[in-house]
């Protein structure tokens, strides 16, 4: 006898992975907490994370919402209008534990409001959300006025949700200088000028990044401390590195460093989640079954048995037979996620702009 002679299925690969389909596996079989329908689940993070909100809609559940458009722009302003909706609030894109931390902290009052903007052909771009809206503000007032109307919703978003998702996608990130503060993607790619007396190129240490969801875990348990929060990583590889290496090793590193930083982070803490959208997709026993051409872009049917694992892992209501799934059965889970799907618009994405050789307008 030794201590891996009464271990379940689970704990041994070919009993678990080897003997079974891929589609099968229980990859969330002992989450440490479940969702009810009605909790308000807010999401952010990279272009992967767009996915959770449309899927929720897909079967019946509501994604929290803390930053609306108003009617008025809607109807009379809907080059302003766009972005809303994508995450729970306008933040765009958040691909670092950085970026999040420092939209925490300018949120709660804890950090100095960035101001950091560029000015083309009369419009105001918001460095921090360079897509928000696409085509700019009217003016400076106006973004710093949108800007602060932002962050008042990001910190009731923090106050007021029950659940809070965030997908890590980066540890190569571009900062200002003389701010401090980081940017979602290069200033010269998306909007601005890219200016190396003042942005510098970072990828943050498997160090950097433990500190940083660590203090972003504490610090928004202080503005709601019955918040849980589920972390995952986005398995889509760097479109472009700044580092040294080439693009798939760097790729890796980056992975790998977000991964283990939020094992250790949800080893630690009861109410802290991770989900294994990276494994799903990215372990060899899928077989590359989930990539697109390019070997880089997920497949709608990947992205579908990703929130299929999260949405049965994390709601019991859903799940085969529930009282809720035969109440709905439009909209539940098996139905909605097995049947013929309209090939969904690709999530919006800040990062193919590395790719583009140039600048992007000033």
């Amino acid at each position: 006898m030794h201590p891996y002679s009464h271990l379940p299925d689970r704990h041994f690969w070919r009993r678990f992975v080897s003997d079974s389909t891929w589609r099968e596996l229980p990859f969330m079989d002992l989450p440490k907490f479940t969702l009810r329908t009605e909790d308000r689940m807010a999401t952010a993070g990279s272009c992967f994370a767009q996915h959770i909100t449309r899927y929720m809609k897909k079967v019946g559940l509501q994604p929290y919402i803390a930053e609306a458009a108003h009617p008025f722009v809607q109807t009379t302003q809907p080059d302003l209008a766009d972005s809303y909706g994508v995450f729970s609030a306008r933040y765009g894109n958040v691909y670092t534990a950085r970026q999040c931390l420092e939209l925490l902290r300018q949120a709660a009052g804890t950090m100095p409001v960035v101001e950091d903007y560029a000015e083309h052909e009369g419009r105001c771009y918001d460095l921090l959300r360079p897509s928000v809206p696409k085509n700019g503000f009217a003016s400076l007032s106006e973004a710093r006025g949108d800007r602060a109307w932002h962050l008042s919703c990001v910190r009731r978003l923090f106050e007021t949700v029950d659940v809070f998702v965030f997908t890590l996608g980066l540890t190569e990130a571009w900062q200002n200088l003389q701010g401090g503060h980081t940017y979602p993607v290069c200033p010269g790619t998306v909007r601005g000028h890219h200016d190396p007396a003042q942005h510098r190129f970072q990828n943050f240490s498997f160090a950097e990044v433990a500190t940083d969801l660590e203090a972003l875990v504490a610090e928004s348990r202080v503005l709601n401390p019955a918040l849980k929060l589920i972390f995952t990583v986005s398995p889509v590889p760097l479109v472009a590195t700044k580092s040294e290496d080439n693009v798939l090793v760097a790729s890796a590193h980056s992975k790998a460093v977000l991964r283990a930083a939020v094992g250790e982070l949800a080893a630690r803490h009861d109410f802290v989640q991770y989900f294994p959208s990276f494994e799903i997709i990215s372990q060899p026993g899928s077989f590359g079954q989930y990539l697109a051409s390019d070997l880089r872009e997920v497949t709608d049917r990947g992205v579908g048995h990703v929130m299929s694992c999260f949405l049965d892992a994390f709601y019991p209501q859903l799940r085969a037979g529930s009282a809720l799934q035969q109440a709905l059965p439009s909209t539940a889970l098996g139905a909605a996620l097995s049947a013929p799907r309209e090939k969904a618009p690709p999530p919006e994405c800040e990062e193919v702009f590395n790719h583009q050789s140039g600048s992007a307008p000033a």
